[in-house]
C-alpha cells in the first residue's frame, strides 16, 4: 500500500505517491520510523497525568480536523484525484488551476497525485485508485491493448513541446545536414520528435543527420558543450540554459504543426459514466486555468503558482518563469479536444512494434462529449471574451 503525504493540513496542495511506500518529498526519498522509549520507574506515575492530557488533546484535535475536513468537503464538493507524471513546466497548469481556486469555483475538490513516470500513473489508473491522469498517449493506448478501458477526454498539449538547440554558427535547420543531434534514448519522445522535425525540414534522419543516444538533459548539454553532438533537444524553459551557454534555438518543434498527444487528460471509462457531472466540473476548472496563461492580465497570478510548483524563486528565476508562461501559454488550445491525428500517429507506431495492435482503433478510446458540451453551451467563448480569435 502506498503512503500519501496529504496536503489538507500542510498547505502544499499536492500528494506525493510512490509504489513502495517511502515518503516522496521534492524528489527525495526517506523512510521514517517511530521509536519507543520506556520511561524510568521514577516519575512514571507523575507523567501519566501529562500523557492523559496529551492523549485527550490529540483526540480533540482529530475530532476538530475531521469536522474541518467534513465542512471542507461540503463546501468544495466531492474529491477527484488527478495523476500527474513528474514536476515540469508543461505539467504545472493543473496546479495553477488549484492554487487559483478554479476547481472550487465549480464545486469540485481536485487532489493532484505526482508519479515518477507515466507507467506508474497508468498502473494506478488501471488498478482503480486513480480516475483521471494527465499523460501522453502511448502508455494509455498500450494499456488498452492489454485489456484496460481508459479513454481520452481532452488534450492540453497536442504537439511536441521541444526545441532543438545548436551551435551558434548554425543559421538554419539545413545546416544540420551531415551533423549529429543528441537525444535521450532511441524510441523515446525526444527521438520521435527529432526525426519528425528533421523530416519536416526536408532532412533524412540517420542518412543525412546522425541521431545520437546521449541520455538525460544534463548529459545532452555536456555532449553539446564538448562537441560530441552538434545539436540537441530540450524542453523549455531549459532552452534558456542553452542560450546562456552560447547556443541558439534552431527549431521550435511546437511550431512545425506536427500533431502528437503529449499531454492528454485520460480517464477510466467507468468513472466518466458513473460521475459525468464531476468530470464536467473538473474540466471547467482545468480549462479556465489554461485560459489564464493566454491573458497578460493574469500573468502574475499564474507565475506565482508555477514558481511554487517548480520550486523556483519568483525574482531570481524570473526569466525561466516568463519563458514558461510564454511558451506553454501559446501551446494550450482554447478548444482542448484530444488530438485524433496525434493519437493515430501513436497507434501506427504501436502497430509496427506490436502485432496485437493491428486492429487498434483510436476513435474507440476518445470521448469528446465533455469538451463538445462546454463549447456548445458557450463556456469556452465566455472564457476568452473579446479574444475569440483564440477559439479558431
Amino acid at each position: 500500500m502506498s503512503f500519501c503525504y496529504s496536503p489538507t493540513y500542510h498547505n502544499c496542495d499536492l500528494i506525493f505517491l510512490n509504489i513502495d511506500s517511502p515518503i516522496m518529498l521534492s524528489g527525495v526519498f526517506e523512510q521514517k520510523q517511530l521509536g519507543y522509549q520506556r520511561l524510568p520507574e521514577r516519575g512514571r506515575r507523575n507523567r501519566c497525568g501529562v500523557a492523559f492530557r496529551v492523549l485527550l488533546a490529540l483526540v480533540l484535535l482529530i475530532l476538530t480536523l475531521s469536522k474541518v475536513s467534513e465542512v471542507r468537503a461540503q463546501k468544495t464538493g466531492p474529491v477527484v484525484r488527478l495523476g500527474v507524471s513528474g514536476i515540469s513546466g508543461s505539467n504545472s497548469f493543473p496546479y495553477v488551476s488549484k492554487q487559483l481556486g478554479l476547481y472550487g469555483k465549480y464545486n469540485v475538490d481536485v487532489e493532484l497525485v505526482l508519479f515518477q513516470s507515466g507507467i506508474q500513473l497508468t498502473q494506478a489508473m488501471i488498478s482503480g485508485d486513480l480516475p483521471l491522469g494527465l499523460i501522453d498517449g502511448p502508455p494509455i493506448l498500450a494499456a488498452n491493448l492489454a485489456g484496460a478501458n481508459l479513454v481520452f477526454i481532452a488534450g492540453n498539449i497536442n504537439t511536441f513541446p521541444y526545441t532543438i538547440v545548436a551551435k551558434n554558427e548554425f543559421r538554419s535547420a539545413l545546416d544540420l545536414k551531415g551533423k549529429r543531434v543528441g537525444i535521450s534514448r532511441y524510441g523515446a519522445a525526444s527521438d520521435t520528435s527529432v526525426r519528425l522535425a528533421l523530416e519536416h525540414q526536408g532532412l533524412k534522419p540517420d542518412k543525412e543527420v546522425a541521431i545520437v543516444q546521449v541520455g538525460g538533459q544534463s548529459e545532452r548539454f555536456a555532449a553539446l558543450r564538448a562537441g560530441a553532438v552538434d545539436a540537441t533537444i530540450v524542453s523549455p524553459p531549459f532552452n534558456l540554459v542553452a542560450r546562456r551557454l552560447g547556443f541558439k534555438d534552431l527549431i521550435d518543434i511546437s511550431e512545425t504543426g506536427i500533431a502528437y498527444p503529449h499531454l492528454q487528460v485520460a480517464a477510466r471509462r467507468d468513472f466518466i459514466e458513473r460521475s459525468p457531472e464531476q468530470v464536467t466540473k473538473f474540466l471547467k476548472g482545468l480549462i479556465e486555468g489554461t485560459s489564464y496563461w493566454k491573458d497578460p492580465a493574469k500573468k502574475e497570478s499564474v507565475i506565482r503558482a508555477v514558481a511554487q510548483f517548480l520550486r523556483l524563486d519568483r525574482d531570481k528565476d524570473r526569466e525561466e518563469l516568463d519563458e514558461t508562461f510564454r511558451y506553454y501559454g501559446k501551446l494550450f488550445p482554447a478548444r482542448p479536444y484530444a488530438t485524433i491525428a496525434g493519437l493515430e500517429y501513436t497507434a501506427e507506431l504501436l502497430k509496427k512494434s506490436r502485432p496485437e495492435a493491428k486492429n487498434l482503433r483510436v476513435k474507440d478510446y476518445v470521448v469528446d462529449r465533455f469538451v463538445e458540451e462546454l463549447e456548445k453551451e458557450g463556456f469556452l467563448a465566455q472564457l476568452y471574451g473579446g479574444r475569440r480569435a483564440e477559439l479558431k
